[in-house]
């Protein structure tokens, strides 16, 4: 008996979600994108960087999560003078268990692909829904967009 209760606890160990990992991407001198967990070389000075979940914390996900997280993917997208405004946007999406993925919006580049995508200057903290798009952080209007795609109203146990 304590040896299958000793089993249990050690699958439910391994079942614990993973922290969040942060991944790169760049291109090197010679033209060529790389992709990796760790900072790219200091000589690089654009890259982009993401927040990335891992597969177990998908797997303990709602059904309505993972279908609202397939249909309606979620993006947030930072500057790193944003402060206050993209802590509470965080705390928002952690609150409801929204997976997301971060975007930094650091360089000129940066600015210039936000534009080119969206039409317009970007507004940090923004939030991209699907679709979507909702620049500054403002809880009604998030959690309208959030409802809309059909994201629980909080992590689901």
């Amino acid at each position: 008996m304590t040896a299958r209760r000793l089993f249990g606890l050690l699958l439910l160990a391994a079942a614990l979600p993973a922290a969040a990992q942060n991944a790169y991407r760049w291109v090197d001198e010679k033209g060529r994108v790389q992709y990796s967990d760790q900072p790219p070389p200091q000589s690089v000075k654009k890259f982009e960087e993401r927040k990335l979940q891992s597969n177990r914390a998908t797997a303990q996900q709602s059904y309505a999560t993972r279908k609202a997280a397939t249909d309606f993917p979620v993006t947030l997208y930072v500057g790193k003078d944003c402060g206050q405004a993209c802590d509470n946007a965080r705390a928002l999406l952690d609150k409801r268990g929204v997976p997301f993925s971060e975007t930094l919006l650091q360089t000129e580049a940066d600015v210039a692909a936000f534009k080119s995508r969206f039409g317009k200057e970007p507004f940090v903290p923004s939030l991209l829904v699907g679709k979507t798009l909702e620049s500054g952080f403002a809880d009604a209007s998030w959690n309208a967009r959030l409802n809309e795609a059909g994201y629980p109203a909080s992590k689901q146990p």
